[in-house]
């Protein structure tokens, strides 16, 4: 299996199964799943998928068995990840002990790899410097390759962050992600009862 390097962008439907009928419904959702599609993690009620039409091929197991759903699109963090203290309300870690981040609700960050003179006036870069005052804020970091770090921080602040980040890329090589996820509108699988 390739090692991820970057956050992933993955698909997932939140089941809201019966109380009373939850380990039975989900046992047979998972089985009618198996010869339709296949299902790259889970987390309790939370199914994921590495694709959009996968997850588009639970709708109708979903209306067989009458379950509601909410789709959502959530971030595989690459490995090693540090997760700070907000990061609960942010993500979650599977049963497969894959780190994930609610899409919607995250931006992600990089610092590069200080060097002698890398930035544009041929002063080096403090990348330590921007990692500690972002550090209060942050959800979960990730080293890259090359000595850079990968930050999440709460999607309300990446306005913040990118008002300041012309200033900050000069003087400690930040920048947006590239590819900062901007999710497709979530569905709700609504069943008439």
């Amino acid at each position: 299996m390739k090692t991820l390097t970057e956050p992933v962008l993955k698909y997932a439907a939140a089941l809201d199964l019966p109380e009373d009928k939850r380990t039975g419904y989900y046992a047979q959702i998972v089985k009618a799943l198996a010869g339709k599609t296949a299902l790259f993690d889970r987390d309790k009620e939370l199914m994921i998928f590495s694709s959009a039409d996968e997850l588009e091929r639970l709708r109708s197991i979903l209306e067989q068995y009458a379950v509601p759903s909410e789709e959502l699109n959530v971030l595989l963090l690459p490995a090693p990840v540090t997760m700070y203290s907000a990061f609960g309300d942010y993500g979650f870690v599977s049963r497969l002990e894959n780190v994930y981040l609610y899409a919607d609700l995250v931006a992600v960050f990089r610092l590069r790899a200080a060097a002698e003179t890398n930035g544009p006036l041929g002063r080096a870069f403090e990348p330590r410097q921007a990692e500690a005052q972002l550090e209060e804020h942050l959800l979960a970091a990730w080293p890259e390759p090359g000595g850079g770090s990968a930050f999440a921080v709460d999607a309300q602040l990446a306005e913040l962050c990118g008002r300041h980040c012309p200033r900050l890329r000069r003087r400690c090589g930040m920048d947006l992600f590239a590819g900062t996820v901007k999710p497709q509108k979530q569905q709700k699988t609504v069943v008439p009862r």
